[in-house]
């Protein structure tokens, strides 16, 4: 018998979980830009202009000091 649908609700339950505690920082330039998380020591690429990345909300207020990044806090 098919497990899809327990497949489907674990999938879908752990999209959530990777985004809970993290927000949505984006670039605004053209220069591809990496750094690491000053509280978690994540690495956090961003490649192109426009990239959204999810970030731990505990290195977020570090991020908001760069002026490539726009960080909603």
């Amino acid at each position: 018998m098919c497990n899809c649908n327990q497949q489907r609700m674990q999938y879908s339950s752990t999209a959530t979980e990777q985004q809970k505690g993290m927000i949505p920082v984006r670039l605004l330039t053209e220069t591809p830009l990496s750094l690491n998380g000053n509280i978690t020591g994540r690495m956090y690429i961003f490649r192109n202009n426009g990239d959204t990345i999810w970030v731990d909300k505990r290195d977020a207020p570090y991020m908001k000091e760069l002026p490539a990044l726009e960080v909603p806090l």
